[in-house]
Order: C-alpha cells, then structure tokens, then sequence
C-alpha cells in the first residue's frame, strides 16, 4: 500500500483522516506544516500528499515537496469554514481540492485511482528511486 502524507493544522481532524487511511492499509506521516513535513519524511517519497489548503496558499514558494513518480497531491479544507484560495500556480498541481471529513469515500477512491495510476504506469513508489518535485511550492 501506499506511504500518504498529511498536512494541516487540525489535530482531530488529521487524527481521523490518518485511522481512516491506515485501515484501509495505507503507511501514514502526519505533519503540521509542509517544511515539518519535509524534515520529517527525510529521503522517504510519498505517493501522495493530503494538504489543507490553508498551508498550501500560506506556504513559502521556495518550500519544495517531493513525491514518487506518479505521485499527486490533495488539497483538502476543514468543517469550520471557508480556506484561503489556492495560488493560480498551485491549481493544476492540486488534483482535487476537498471539504474533510465530509467527502471521506471520495478521498479513498483518490488514494486507489491514484495507487492503480502509479502501478499501471510502472511508477510504484521505491521502485527506481526516481522523484518528482514540485517546484512550485
């Protein structure tokens, strides 16, 4: 199964996303900020990256994430309201942009297109060590 990384500043609402993920099989890394995230994760490439959007639209843009070939991104916001608009660079990075915990089956379908992708493709993550950046962080 996959390594998905989470991001984001509500510890509840990470904690949640996180058990539902890891019973569905997946590895999970939580972190509150993206350069957290960075120095947490080390050499280790996610396939995917579950970001609120909040940190994603405040995020310095020299802050770079790495993901596994293959890999995507989410862009996720809470229940207490609205999120900050993403950055217009940031908009076809992001693959889809989601209001957490309500669309919770919708993330799981994501985590498995996304999974299928990267095998289909030939891009499971650690098989040639190759990554992906994006840059425009």
């Amino acid at each position: 199964m996959a390594l998905i990384l989470v991001v984001g500043a509500g510890s509840a609402l990470l904690e949640g996303v996180s058990q539902t993920l890891v019973a569905f099989g997946h590895r999970v890394v939580v972190a509150g900020d993206i350069a957290e995230a960075a120095n947490t994760l080390g050499a280790t490439l996610p396939l995917i990256a579950i970001v609120e959007q909040g940190e994603l639209a405040r995020s310095d843009a020299t802050c770079q994430l790495t993901l596994a070939r293959g890999g995507a991104v989410v862009a996720f916001q809470g229940e207490e309201g609205d999120a900050d608009p993403l950055p217009y660079r940031l908009r076809r990075t992001v693959i889809a942009k989601l209001q957490l915990p309500l669309e919770r089956q919708r993330l799981l379908a994501l985590v498995r297109y996304v999974e299928d992708r990267a095998h289909t493709a030939g891009r499971d993550a650690g098989e040639d060590g190759l990554a992906e950046e994006f840059s425009a962080w």
